[in-house]
Order: structure tokens, then C-alpha cells, then sequence
């Protein structure tokens, strides 16, 4: 199955070159799209202004979190390259954990729960995921929770063990930084192809556009609070505004992550130093989505 035909199957005419999806056996992927399109008929049937909010930060959650892992991945490659291997545990971690909480986001079978959603615990997010997956292919499941449940243990024990041998302590078990990538594009890959569905459902069933209902919700998006400190995002707060003024559909990931966004957001890990010959986060934007 080529791209074209994967994004065939999400009834939705866009552009979007799937590589992880293209892989998968044509059966399961198009009963996975069938069982998909079906959850999401009652959502589009009765949408309205605060399902319109609800999707909104689904989604955006579920891009923020793409483009952070896309950052993470970015950073183990240049980790892995520049002999930075102390990092990679964590990076190639978490790498894979924010996409799977962008596809967990973006399921029509699992509950919104406002902040409860946003704070799953590490083993609840491993946890649905392997179960959520099973309906894409039981053996690609039980791969995914495998290497998440791995690249967990991997990154606590360099965080609170430290084996004096470094990496090598994992010998063949060591996730590698492109099986963390792999995995990583796999679930933002279906993360994209969720809300493709959603958004050709949508479209289906009504042409009304919606307002953004339910906004105190949205602090969500753009508050951070620690145990010292509450923070305001002011990049969130002026993306979570534009939305508000323009977000009238559900939307798919590849639309919502426009150029001056994916800019902005990249832009904020370039070094202050423009002679730098480190790191550079503008390096691969679609290292995880095509978003062209």
C-alpha cells in the first residue's frame, strides 16, 4: 500500500506521505479505518461548539507533542553523532512516549478527562496504548509496549542506578536511537491518520462551522503548574488564541502545524550563538510528520 492509499482510506482529500502506515498489512490497516470511521460517526452526528473545544486541544495537544518528540529525535541523533551518549536513554524514551500520548489523544474510544487525561501516569499511557494498538495489529501491539516498557527501564536506571559499564550493560536490548524514531513516526503517523477520519466525518455529516464552546478549558493548553511556580505559555497563549479565532473544524495534524507555528516552535531551541556548530533544531521538521 502506497501513501496515496492510506490517506484514501481516511475519506479525507488531503496530502500527507505516510512511511510507517505504508508498512502495515493492507487488511489490517483497512479494517482499522473501517472500526475507526465507525466511532467517529456519532461524534460528527451530534458536534457541536464544545465537542469543536474538546477536539481543539486534543489536537493540539497531540501536535505539541509530536513536534516535542520530533525535537527529542532530532537531539538523539545529534546526541548519538557527537558521542553524547548519556542522553540517549532519556531522549530516545520520551521520544517514543509523546507520540504515543499524541495517538492516545486522538482516539475516538477513549474518554476526554480534561486535566486526568493530560496527567496519565507513564504505565497508564504504555498501558492503553498497547491495548488501542491491538486494533491496528496484535503483533505491532505487543512490539510497541515491549520497546516503550524497555526504553523506560533503560532511562530510570540512568537516572537512579548508573552501571559503571554505561550502555553497554543493555548489550543487544539497547534501543537504538532509529528504533525510537521508527516507533515515534509509527504512532504520529496514526495520531495524523485519526484525526483525518474525524475531520472527513465531520464534513460528512454537516457543513455548519463551530465555534470554540467551553474555553475556560483552554487554560489547559497554555498553563503549567509546578510545585513552586503556575506559568503562562505566551507562545501558547497566542497559538491557543489564533485557534479560537479560526478553529471552526476539527483538523488534521499536518493542516494545524502551519509553517509559522512549526517555526516558532523549533525557532525556540536554536542556539543563541549564531557561530554555534552544535544542535540544530531547524535540521528535520518531518523527521516524524510530513508536514511539507
Amino acid at each position: 500500500m502506497d501513501h496515496e492509499d492510506v490517506v484514501s482510506l481516511t475519506g479525507l482529500n488531503t496530502i500527507c506521505r505516510y512511511q510507517e502506515l505504508t508498512k502495515i498489512a493492507d487488511k489490517s490497516l483497512q479494517n482499522y479505518a473501517a472500526r475507526t470511521r465507525e466511532l467517529f460517526g456519532p461524534v460528527a452526528k451530534s458536534f457541536d461548539d464544545d465537542k469543536n473545544a474538546e477536539w481543539l486541544i486534543r489536537s493540539y495537544l497531540a501536535l505539541k507533542f509530536v513536534l516535542a518528540s520530533t525535537v527529542l529525535g532530532t537531539s538523539a541523533n545529534h546526541a548519538d553523532n557527537e558521542n553524547l551518549k548519556i542522553t540517549l536513554p532519556y531522549l530516545n524514551y520520551y521520544t517514543m512516549l509523546n507520540c504515543t500520548r499524541a495517538f492516545i489523544f486522538t482516539l475516538p474510544c477513549v474518554e476526554w478527562k480534561d486535566e486526568k487525561s493530560i496527567e496519565m501516569t507513564h504505565q497508564n499511557i504504555i498501558n492503553t496504548a498497547g491495548d488501542k494498538l491491538r486494533r491496528v495489529d496484535g503483533s505491532i501491539a505487543l512490539a510497541i509496549k515491549s520497546r516503550l516498557l524497555i526504553g523506560q527501564k533503560q532511562r530510570e536506571l540512568f537516572s537512579y542506578r548508573f552501571p559503571a559499564t554505561g550502555l553497554s550493560v543493555f548489550k543487544d536490548d539497547l534501543i537504538k536511537v532509529e528504533e525510537a524514531i521508527e516507533t515515534a513516526r509509527f504512532l504520529a503517523e496514526l495520531a495524523q491518520f485519526n484525526l483525518s477520519c474525524l475531520e472527513a466525518a465531520v464534513r460528512k455529516h454537516t457543513e455548519l462551522s463551530f465555534k470554540v464552546g467551553g474555553q475556560d478549558n483552554l487554560w489547559d493548553l497554555m498553563r503549567y503548574n509546578t510545585k513552586t511556580q503556575e506559568l503562562i505559555d505566551d507562545d501558547d497563549y497566542h497559538r491557543v488564541g489564533y485557534f479560537v479565532r479560526k478553529y471552526r473544524y476539527p483538523s488534521e495534524l499536518v493542516s494545524l502545524g502551519t509553517h509559522g507555528l512549526l517555526e516558532d516552535f523549533f525557532g525556540a531551541w536554536v542556539s543563541e550563538d549564531e557561530n554555534s556548530q552544535g544542535y540544530n533544531p531547524d535540521e528535520d521538521w518531518n523527521l516524524l510528520l510530513d508536514f511539507q
